[in-house]
């Protein structure tokens, strides 16, 4: 017993004051555990003779019900229908809850409150005035109706099944009276350790594969796409990503968490956050990290489930960030915010900070990606602990008509610039510009491509001394190996005088570095040079390469055989930058050297040219293939190379 409740026994049994009441019980309305249905009244063929015990003939597994019994219309299939009404009852609490699952079909396939007459309130005698449906789902969750307006009032539950056809059925059980909303039982323990338990068996199985990068982020098995909400908190890098424990295919969306002390070698961490099913959850979409300026830590993401999309927020429970729960005020946002605007698609929710205000940004499109109307949303803190929003208004518009919609975008400032990062198909593009704090408009100046390559959806975070890192999802590689897909290197991000966003790696990856090789050298015209001491499957390569003539190709061949038949080529014809297969305009003026860095990691490529030009390639070089050579076309060119060869990550 509380403290609070013993306080008030007392004061009733000793001080004689009788004005304090104490929690009220529940009243059970039905809890469907009987061999029949009592006094309720059914019609139809959908309910049968009395209460089934979990799936019915034909059906998928019913879960999430109470006991041994409850209401499933699924009798005879999808196309029985009936009713089941209970008896009269008054209303003497504030809430009525209940478990629901089966279809989604409201009005048809749904659990109904009937009342009497209320004539103040312009309700007739046996109105419905609160219904609810499954979400085509043999999960049953909690529902609950607020009913403080009908205090006193007679009434009764209508089970309806009218509905023919898919998931024409509906699963109720537990219905009950209570002044409290219903507590939802923690599902997070049992979920990811099943979880982990999958990522640990395929983590044996994938351990030796010679093709997976060792020092690219990337989870012990199966699938990563988006990076999430990478922050910097109390002296660790942490950085989640979109994960699927269950395979390496998309689906059942998690996020995987590594952190780090330097950006070069990481640890990985257990799996963060998951989707809840308890509460209706099937997936936990992209999102981003957000600071309150108390100092608590949220992650802020799209909750997927039946309904439509939310965004919600997960808290750490302890100071290593590696428990986390449900935030309490969840859903913070709602599609029922936009009032008269129909957002679709909306998601992957990104919190920046611009003055004395606290912004989040969504993707999305307002004509059901029909093009022309791709948009990045804006919305308003109202609280400090970042529970309350509104919403702004379109931010951003995007202005080629052919695209249809907008996922992650990302807000920030680098210096007084501006920069909006969409990802609106590939290549991923910018924008750079300002932003009126005011109105909350971004107004671009200049447009640009982030990468070239395999590379989608990315995401940064800035350090306390304003430094802006960003990673993205390395996507190019296929199925059917137990692994797929990694996260880009760390880059640092600035903007240029003219505009331009500028990337590099992230100095620390030094610590990852051997040996340095060097090499000075001048390479005939139409000839090709061995770099014999350059062999390797993780290397860094930094270039400095001159043309003899203006327009003339020149670059590099990574991962070559031995006999020099085939090679992962970089190369540069004065306009045009190429790497295995993918190309990026670049034009170098008055003799001016190609300036490359060069990260090679067993199957994926980051190629870094004059800081503004990125290209990712994921590639498959055969067991074997680990020579670098120098290429220089008509007039030859001068290399000016250095290389490391690099280690693993992980600790």
């Amino acid at each position: 017993m509380s403290i609070r409740r013993v306080c008030i026994v007392l004061w009733v049994a000793f001080l004689g004051a009788p004005c304090l009441a104490l929690e009220r019980a529940d009243i059970v309305i039905a809890d469907f555990e009987g061999d029949d249905y009592g006094s309720w009244e059914a019609s139809g063929e959908a309910f049968g003779r009395g209460p089934a015990h979990g799936a019915l003939e034909g059906q998928m597994a019913v879960s999430g019900f109470l006991g041994r019994g409850l209401v499933n219309t699924f009798l005879h299939g999808d196309d029985s229908t009936g009713t089941l009404t209970s008896p009269e009852f008054r209303i003497e609490r504030k809430r009525i809850n209940f478990l629901v699952g089966g279809g989604r079909h409201a009005g048809e396939a749904c659990i109904e409150l009937l009342v009497d007459d209320v004539s103040d309130g312009g309700v007739s005698d046996g109105a419905s005035v609160r219904s609810t449906t499954g979400a085509d789902a043999e999960f049953l969750r909690w529902a609950s109706w607020s009913v403080e307006d009908l205090a006193g009032r007679s009434a009764r539950i209508r089970i309806v099944d009218r509905r023919k056809g898919g998931w024409g059925h509906i699963n109720v059980d537990q219905i009950v009276q209570s002044d409290e909303a219903p507590r939802v039982n923690d599902d997070r323990d049992a979920l990811l350790a099943q979880a982990e338990a999958s990522d640990r068996a395929a983590a044996e199985r994938v351990k030796d594969d010679p093709a997976r990068p060792i020092y690219h982020v990337l989870p012990p098995a199966n699938w990563i796409n988006d990076p999430n909400a990478p922050v910097f908190f109390q002296g660790y890098y942490h950085l989640f990503y979109q994960h699927n424990p269950y395979g390496d295919g998309w689906g059942h969306m998690h996020w995987g968490h590594v952190r780090s002390k330097d950006l070069a070698h990481w640890e990985r961490l257990p799996i963060a956050l998951w989707p809840s099913k308890a509460l209706g959850e099937d997936h936990v979409f992209s999102g981003s990290a957000a600071v309150t300026r108390k100092g608590q830590l949220l992650l802020i993401y799209t909750s997927i489930g039946a309904r439509l999309p939310e965004q919600w927020a997960a808290m750490p429970e302890d100071d290593s960030l590696v428990r986390w729960k449900k935030h309490p005020a969840n859903p913070l946002l709602s599609e029922a915010m936009h009032g008269s605007v129909k957002v679709h698609e909306w998601r992957d929710p990104y919190f920046f900070r611009a003055g004395n205000k606290d912004f989040l940004v969504c993707g999305g499109n307002l004509n059901k990606s029909a093009g022309g109307q791709a948009v990045v949303l804006g919305y308003e803190a109202g609280s400090e602990d970042l529970t309350d929003w509104k919403y702004r208004g379109v931010l951003f518009q995007h202005p080629d008509a052919k695209v249809k919609n907008i996922e992650c975008p990302l807000l920030f400032q680098v210096g007084s610039a501006w920069v909006l990062i969409v990802s609106q198909g590939m290549p991923v593009e910018y924008f750079t510009g300002d932003l009126d704090v005011d109105a909350l408009k971004f107004r671009p100046h200049r447009r640009g491509v982030v990468d070239f390559g395999h590379f989608y959806a990315p995401s940064c975070l800035q350090e306390p001394d304003g430094r802006r890192v960003l990673w993205g999802w390395v996507n190019g590689y296929e199925g059917g190996k137990g692994w797929r897909h990694c996260l880009t290197l760390p880059r640092v991000l600035q903007v240029g005088a003219d505009g331009a966003l500028l990337q590099s790696p992230a100095p620390e990856l030094s610590a990852l570095r051997g040996a340095e090789m060097r090499l000075e050298v001048d390479v005939a015209s139409g000839a090709t040079r061995r770099w014999d001491a350059a062999r390797g499957r993780s290397l860094e390569i930094s270039a400095s390469i001159r043309a003899a003539k203006p327009g003339q190709s020149a670059g590099l061949r990574l991962f070559e055989a031995s006999d020099g038949s085939r090679a992962i080529e970089v190369l540069h014809d004065g306009e045009t930058l190429r790497v295995a297969g993918a190309s990026a305009p670049l034009r170098l003026e008055g003799g001016q050297p190609l300036e490359l860095k060069i990260l090679a990691d067993r199957s994926v490529v980051e190629v870094y040219a004059q800081r503004a030009t990125c290209i990712t390639r994921v590639v498959s070089p055969p067991a074997g293939d680990e020579g670098v050579s120098l290429r220089a076309g008509e007039g030859g060119a001068k290399f000016d190379l250095r290389a490391w060869t690099l280690g693993s990550a992980w600790r």
